[in-house]
Order: structure tokens, then C-alpha cells, then sequence
């Protein structure tokens, strides 16, 4: 008769196995364009639609890069401009500030999906969904 223990222990290993979505993290410092966003608490998706083509660039010496239709520039108010990153926790600092914009700035967020063609980030209010740029 098999120790339940064991039986068990193998059921576990094999869920942890397979509910990684994280994955290879130096996928993250590229290119990434925003394509939908929800509330943390919502199932209902709200689709990026703009004026213009953006996207911004993690990059690994923690610099973030914005761009409009391929041209780099500062970024809208608010938006950080350095990040640190710990594992899947981005940390964010130095912040564009605007003198006509209060700004209520995300202090941190985690990757919760990861390849080399899309990027899922949640923090505690928002849900966002990245695909690559090409």
C-alpha cells in the first residue's frame, strides 16, 4: 500500500508545475504596447484604443522608455520613469510630474504572465495587458 503522504506530495508538485505563466523573465525588458486594462475586481475588459500608437520599453539598467508612433518622448503626467525589479515585483520611482496634475501614482505591480509575445501586470486596483512590439 502507498504512503498517502507521498500520493499527495506528488499531486502538489505537479499543480505548482503546471500554473507557472511567469515565464523567462528577461522577456520582460523589451518593447511592450498596452492593448486592454480591467478593474482588479472585474471581469469586464476595457479595450486601448487611441489617437496615436504607444508603447513603452522596460529596459534592464531600469530605465522606462516612452514612445508615440516610434518617436520617444517624456510620457504623459504621472507615469514613472525608473523601475526596480525583484523577481515578478516591478517597483516604480521617479515619477513625471505635471503642475496641474495631483498625482495618485502605483508604487508597485507583479507580473502575473510573461512570454516573449505578451505581459499581464496587476497591481492592487488594475489588470493590464501588454503584446510585444515588433
Amino acid at each position: 500500500m502507498r504512503n498517502p503522504f507521498i500520493v499527495l506530495l506528488l499531486i502538489l508538485i505537479g499543480a505548482c508545475q503546471r500554473d507557472q505563466v511567469v515565464g523567462p523573465l528577461d522577456d520582460f525588458y523589451q518593447r511592450w504596447h498596452l492593448i486592454r486594462y480591467r478593474p482588479i475586481q472585474d471581469t469586464k475588459w476595457t479595450f486601448h484604443d487611441t489617437d496615436a500608437y504607444y508603447d513603452l520599453e522596460y529596459r534592464p539598467d531600469g530605465a522606462i522608455v516612452y514612445r508615440r508612433n516610434g518617436a520617444s518622448g517624456q510620457g504623459n503626467c504621472c507615469v514613472p520613469t525608473a523601475f526596480t525589479r525583484e523577481g515578478i515585483t516591478i517597483k516604480y520611482s521617479d515619477w513625471v510630474l505635471c503642475p496641474t496634475a495631483l498625482c495618485g501614482t502605483v508604487k508597485k505591480t507583479t507580473i502575473t504572465q510573461l512570454s516573449k509575445q505578451s505581459l499581464e501586470l496587476t497591481d492592487d486596483y488594475m489588470v493590464s495587458q501588454y503584446e510585444a512590439v515588433n
